[in-house]
C-alpha cells in the first residue's frame, strides 16, 4: 500500500468534547441571532407599514379640489382624468405620495380645562404645514400667518356646527376643548384654506413647550430679522443670537400692539422655524431614534394624533429626506387694520401657484 506524503500539510486535531459543545453553542447563538435579525426586521417592516397606512387613513380628504380656471381642449378632454388641473397651459396631477402635517403653537397651556363650545381652547399663534414629498424625498415647510382671514366654524358643546364666520384662522383652535377637538377644528380650517388639502397628522405645542425642545437640541442660532424692544426681549436687526431657555419663548411670543405687530412677530417665528427645523433635521439625520427623545422632552406640552408606529415611520423617512432653508415657502398677501385686530388677506392666485408648485407634478 502506498503511503501518502503529509509533509508540509496542516494537521487537524479532533475537537475535544468541551470545545465541541462550545462550538455547537456558538453556532446556535449565531443561528439564533440571524433568525432574530430577520424576525426583528420583519417586525420593524410591519410596524413601519402600519404607521404609513394609518397616516394615510388619517386624512379627511384624498386630494385638493382646485377649480379649473383654464379651458380644456378637445384633445386634452379625451385623455383627461379626475383630479387633474390645468395651470399656465400645463396639466398637473396631485402627488399622492405627499404627506402633510399641521404644526401649531398654542398661546395657552394644553391642560384640558377648556370646555367644548366655548372660546377658551387657546389660539394658534403659530401655524405651519410640514410637507414630506416622496417624489423627490424632500421636506418642505409652509408657515401660515395666524391673522389669515378665512372661514371659521363655530360649534356648540355637543360638537354640532352652529354657524360659519370669517375671522383670523388662529381663532379656530380656540373654538373647542383645547385638546384633540380643537386640533381637529384647526386642521379642517387649514385644509379648507388649501382647497381641501389632505392633512395626515397634527402636533399642537403650547408655547411654553418650546423651551425644553429648544434646549434638547442645544439651543437655536438665529439672526434677528428686525429691531424689537420690550420688557422681555431687546434685539437689533441683524444681531446674531443663541436662544436658550426662556429667550426662545419670548423670541416667539412677544409682540407689539401696533398695526403689523403680528406680522413682525411672524417674521421672527419664521426665522426661528428655519433654524429649529434645521436643528431637528440634523439630529434625526444622525440618529432617527432621537425623535423619540425629543418627543419625550415635550410630551407634557403637546397634543398630537401621531402614534408610536407613525412616529417611527416619520423618523425613518425624515432621516432619508433632504431639507434646507430654500424649502420654506411663504404665502403672499396683505395685512390691513381690522376693527379689532390685524387682518391678513391671502393673494388667491399666489396661493394657487404655491399649491401647484408644492403638491402637484406636471403630466404634460
Amino acid at each position: 500500500m502506498s503511503k501518502i506524503d503529509t509533509a508540509g500539510t496542516q494537521q487537524f486535531k479532533p475537537i475535544s468534547g468541551s470545545k465541541r459543545d462550545s462550538f455547537k453553542l456558538s453556532l446556535k447563538v449565531v443561528v439564533f441571532a440571524v433568525i432574530a435579525a430577520f424576525v426583528i426586521s420583519d417586525i420593524l417592516y410591519l410596524f413601519m407599514n402600519k404607521g404609513h397606512a394609518s397616516l394615510k387613513e388619517n386624512a379627511m380628504t384624498a386630494e385638493p379640489v382646485l377649480q379649473q380656471t383654464e379651458a380644456v381642449s378637445a384633445e386634452e378632454a379625451v385623455i383627461w382624468k379626475d383630479g387633474w388641473v390645468k395651470y399656465n397651459g400645463g396639466i398637473y396631477e396631485y402627488k399622492d405620495g405627499t404627506m402633510n402635517f399641521l404644526l401649531m403653537g398654542i398661546d395657552k397651556n394644553l391642560d384640558g380645562t377648556a370646555v367644548s363650545g366655548g372660546l377658551e381652547g387657546g389660539q394658534a399663534d403659530f401655524l405651519a404645514l410640514l410637507v414630506l414629498d416622496a417624489e423627490d424625498e424632500s421636506i418642505r415647510l409652509i408657515p401660515i400667518n395666524r391673522n389669515t382671514m378665512s372661514t371659521v366654524e363655530m360649534f356648540d358643546e355637543k360638537g354640532e356646527e352652529m354657524f360659519k364666520t370669517t375671522a383670523q384662522i388662529a381663532v379656530q383652535h380656540g373654538v373647542g376643548d383645547g385638546q384633540e377637538e380643537s386640533c381637529e377644528y384647526q386642521v379642517r380650517a387649514v385644509s379648507n384654506l388649501f382647497y381641501q388639502l389632505p392633512i395626515h397628522g397634527y402636533a399642537a405645542l403650547s408655547l411654553e413647550g418650546i423651551v425644553p425642545l429648544n434646549d434638547e437640541i442645544g439651543g437655536i442660532d438665529v439672526v434677528a430679522p428686525m429691531d424689537y424692544v420690550s420688557s422681555e426681549l431687546n434685539v437689533k436687526e441683524g444681531e446674531e443670537l443663541h436662544l436658550q431657555g426662556d429667550d426662545a419663548y419670548w423670541f416667539l411670543r412677544s409682540r407689539d400692539q401696533e398695526l403689523g405687530g403680528a406680522d413682525r412677530r411672524f417674521s421672527r417665528q419664521r426665522v426661528y422655524l428655519e433654524a429649529l427645523v434645521s436643528g431637528l433635521y440634523s439630529r434625526i439625520k444622525e440618529d432617527p431614534l432621537s425623535l423619540i427623545t425629543m418627543y419625550n422632552s415635550i410630551s407634557n406640552y403637546v397634543v398630537t394624533d401621531i402614534d408610536s408606529s407613525e412616529l417611527a415611520y416619520l423618523a425613518t423617512q425624515a432621516s432619508r429626506y433632504s431639507y434646507d432653508n430654500s424649502h420654506i415657502s411663504d404665502i403672499a398677501g396683505e395685512t390691513v387694520e381690522g376693527e379689532i385686530s390685524d387682518e391678513f388677506y391671502v393673494d388667491d392666485e399666489s396661493l394657487r401657484k404655491l399649491i401647484i408648485d408644492t403638491f402637484y407634478k406636471k403630466v404634460r
